[in-house]
């Protein structure tokens, strides 16, 4: 009877360490209408007035790639990030919260999988496709994400172009 609980012991060990970090799946992936850059700082706009607690966790980077006419934003669930503390956690009602400016951090596109900071909530990307139009997609969390592709669509529909 030990042996058998030991070899089940090991299989599931070694079956538990064969699965690594996972990529985030796609969510979702759409051609729309606008400007990459203008739609960027639209969502990140909306998303950091958005006053619900799931979005409230998170912190937001918008990447500019000039090389290859395309956008990025990326959402950091703050509790996880290095530095938090009481007086800006999120869990602290009485929290100050430091928003990063809208402008876009200028990046060459061969930086971009060389981030090793900490998991992001979501990731969207907005790459131009001609002069009208743009390729947004989206992996990540389910919820938060979906949130961000509400957001946005409705930045799409209004017409966001310079």
């Amino acid at each position: 009877m030990k042996k058998v609980i030991v070899i089940l012991v090991v299989l599931l060990s070694a079956c538990a360490s064969v699965s690594g970090p996972k990529e985030k799946p796609w969510i979702y992936e759409e051609p729309m209408a606008g400007n990459h850059s203008a739609l960027a700082r639209c969502v990140v706009s909306r998303l950091q007035s958005d006053s619900r607690w799931s979005i409230r966790m998170l912190q937001f980077s918008n990447r500019l790639y000039p090389d290859i006419d395309a956008s990025e934003v990326y959402a950091y669930d703050m509790r996880f990030l290095p530095g938090v503390f009481a007086r800006n956690s999120p869990t602290n009602p009485d929290a100050v919260f430091d928003y990063a400016d809208l402008s876009p951090e200028a990046l060459p596109y061969g930086q971009h999988g060389t981030y090793t900071g900490p998991d992001y909530a979501f990731a969207l990307m907005i790459k131009k496709i001609d002069d009208n139009s743009v390729m947004a997609t989206l992996k990540g969390s389910k919820h938060v994400g979906g949130i961000a592709w509400e957001y946005l669509q409705a930045c799409a529909q209004v017409g966001i172009s310079s």
